[in-house]
């Protein structure tokens, strides 16, 4: 898809995201993945899955800082274009890989990754559904992490319909009790809320991301030239949520998938001789 097949007004958010390559349009955008980063205290041994990698920004970054070897997925292959690009600029293809796939069938066997990570993709899904893919994934006692959106309060129905003329029909943010609650029915343990966050005043964080990643920066100028309608597009998203910003939150809801207990050992099989011989031993 591109600007020239299809206006930006009429772009969906994932599709707008996508075009543009934005890697960090989550809340909070790329000082909250530092963060996020901090508190998941990955290490350079463990098998990590980034779900919904975008332009591949946490990927490298998480690849350079810890020397772990990650695999990206995305539903987009533009985006995983973008990522791949990105690997290979900043010398870290030999640690992240990145192809395109459905967080709802991810191409991986059982038990494969010590971590998932995820920045604001199940907030547009079916939480359960997701979870249960990435406990399906992770090994036991591996890790999630998942960076959303969460409202604070009750969305009236006009702004709730607002949201989603802005952000696509399938937005659909939690409370955070109830995210938990989702991670809890997926099978996890010790499900828990870090580094919750109320909505920043400047909502602009697409924009902000923009003018810091190299990646986007190049192909800015000439998108928006022939596009005028992306910069108004922009504007409207982030309107929104800097004048609503009072509903909405986010935060890191993180799960453990627990180690299955070890099935009880089977009856020891006791032949005729070997009753015979404890018969007679007895007497």
């Amino acid at each position: 898809m591109s600007g020239e097949s299809k206006k930006v007004e009429d772009m969906n958010y994932f599709e707008l995201i996508a075009w543009l390559g934005i890697g960090s349009s989550h809340p909070g955008g790329f000082p909250a993945t530092q963060q996020n980063l901090a508190a998941m205290q990955i290490e350079t041994e463990q098998y990590v899955l980034d779900a919904g990698c975008g332009s591949g920004l946490t990927a490298c970054h998480l690849a350079k800082t810890t020397g772990c070897k990650i695999i990206g997925i995305d539903i987009s292959a533009e985006m995983v274009e973008k990522a791949s690009l990105r690997a290979e600029k900043e010398g870290v293809s030999h640690l992240v890989q990145f192809r395109v796939a459905d967080v709802y069938d991810l191409p991986f066997d059982d038990n494969h990754f010590d971590f998932v990570m995820a920045e604001s993709i199940t907030v547009f899904l079916d939480k359960v559904k997701v979870y249960q893919e990435f406990y399906r994934v992770l090994k036991p006692e591996g890790r999630v992490a998942d960076l959303e959106m969460v409202i604070l309060a009750e969305l009236p129905p006009n702004i709730r319909t607002e949201m989603k003329a802005c952000f696509g029909s399938a937005t659909n943010p939690l409370p955070y009790e109830e995210y938990l609650e989702a991670l809890t029915q997926a099978g996890f343990l010790e499900v828990e809320l870090k580094n919750p966050q109320r909505m920043k005043s400047n909502g602009n964080v697409i924009l902000s991301e923009l003018k810091k990643d190299w990646v986007l920066v190049k192909g800015l100028a000439e998108k928006a030239s022939y596009l005028p309608s992306l910069m108004t597009r922009l504007r409207k998203n982030s309107s929104f949520m800097k004048k609503n910003r009072g509903y909405f939150g986010f935060g890191l809801i993180c799960g453990r998938k627990p180690t299955p207990p070890t099935p009880p050992a089977r009856p020891e099989k006791v032949g005729f001789k070997d009753w015979m011989r404890k018969l007679l031993h007895r007497k």
